[in-house]
C-alpha cells in the first residue's frame, strides 16, 4: 500500500512525516520490514533530508499477514464503497462483527478475511466502527494498522434509523450519562456517574396501528447501547429490544439500522458520504 504527497514547503522529511500523521512505530516497520519504504522524487531517502517545495513523497507501508488462527469464511459481502485504503460493508442483522471466543458463531470479520485472500491483497483488515450482532447497517474496515490508527482523528457524522415504541418527541436532545450495570457485563444504563452520551432524536413518522415511531438518531458519542439505552431512559424502547424494555411482536431482534455517516477521508481529504438502506424486516414495518 502507498501513500502519496506533494510537498508545498521546505521543510525536513522527518517533521513532513509526522505532520502527516506517520507515527514512530509505523516508521520503524517501515525501517525494519523487507517491504516498506520512504522515497522521494523516486529515491530512497532517511528522515533527516531536506524536502523542496514540489518534491513527491511515496511512502510504501509494509505488508501485513494474517495470524495462523484466523479463519476465512466464503460468504457474500454488500460492499458500499472500496478504495485502496478503505472497506465499508453493510452487515446484516444476526452476525457479530468480531469473531466470539469460541468462534461458534460466523462474524463479518470472518467474511472480510476471504475476501481480502481471494483479492490477494497484501494487507489484513482492521475494523474501525463495529455493530453489535443485532444491529444492522455501515460498518468501516481499514485495509492497513497505519489507515486505522489514522481514523482516530477523523470525525464521522453517524446517523441511525430505528423503530421505538410508543410516539415519539418531534425533536429531542438526550443527555444522559451511561454506565455498566453492577453484576452485568452487557447491559449499560443511565447513571450520573457514568461517561457522558448525548443523542439527537428526530421522529420521521408514527406509525399508528403498531403504535411505534420511526426515527432519526444522530449520535455526538459512542457508548456502548448508547441509542438502546437512551430510548428506553425517555420511555421508548426499541422494538424487537427485550434487553431494555422491548417486545418481539413485531420483530425479533432490536430494531435498529445504522443508515448514513458522513466523514472526511484520512487521506484524500475528499468528504464521503455513505448511504445504507434500511433491511426488509424493519422495511416491511413502516409500510
Amino acid at each position: 500500500m502507498k501513500l502519496k504527497f506533494i510537498v508545498k514547503e521546505q521543510i525536513l522529511l522527518r517533521e513532513f512525516l509526522i505532520k502527516n500523521e506517520i507515527s514512530k512505530k509505523t516508521l520503524t516497520r517501515i525501517k525494519f520490514d523487507k517491504d516498506g519504504s520512504i522515497k522521494v522524487n523516486g529515491q530512497k531517502q532517511n528522515v533527516r533530508f531536506l524536502l523542496n517545495t514540489y518534491d513527491s513523497v511515496e511512502i510504501t507501508l509494509p505488508s501485513e499477514q494474517f495470524s495462523d488462527s484466523v479463519r476465512f469464511i466464503n460468504k457474500k459481502i454488500n460492499i458500499l464503497y472500496e478504495d485502496e485504503y478503505l472497506l465499508v460493508v453493510d452487515k446484516p442483522k444476526n452476525l457479530p462483527t468480531i469473531p466470539s471466543r469460541n468462534n461458534e458463531d460466523d462474524s463479518l470479520l470472518e467474511y472480510i478475511n476471504y475476501y481480502f485472500k481471494n483479492n490477494y491483497y497484501t494487507t489484513i483488515p482492521h475494523i474501525v466502527t463495529r455493530l453489535d450482532k443485532n444491529t444492522s447497517g455501515i460498518v468501516f474496515v481499514a485495509k492497513h494498522r497505519h489507515v486505522h490508527a489514522m481514523f482516530n482523528n477523523v470525525k464521522f457524522e453517524k446517523y441511525y434509523l430505528a423503530l421505538a415504541h410508543g410516539k415519539t418527541p418531534d425533536n429531542i436532545i438526550i443527555e444522559a450519562n451511561i454506565a455498566r450495570e453492577e453484576n452485568s457485563i452487557i447491559t449499560r444504563k443511565v447513571d450520573a456517574y457514568g461517561d457522558y452520551a448525548k443523542t439527537e432524536l428526530t421522529t420521521i413518522k408514527y406509525i399508528q396501528d403498531k403504535n411505534c415511531s420511526l426515527i432519526k438518531l444522530k449520535l455526538f458519542t459512542g457508548r456502548t447501547h448508547q441509542i438502546r439505552v437512551h430510548c428506553k431512559h425517555i420511555g421508548h424502547p426499541l422494538l424487537g429490544d427485550e434487553l431494555y424494555g422491548g417486545n418481539t411482536l413485531y420483530i425479533k431482534r432490536q430494531a435498529l439500522h445504522c443508515n448514513n455517516i458522513i466523514f472526511q477521508h484520512p487521506i484524500t481529504k475528499k468528504e464521503i458520504n455513505i448511504i445504507s438502506e434500511l433491511h426488509n424486516d424493519m422495511k416491511n414495518l413502516i409500510k
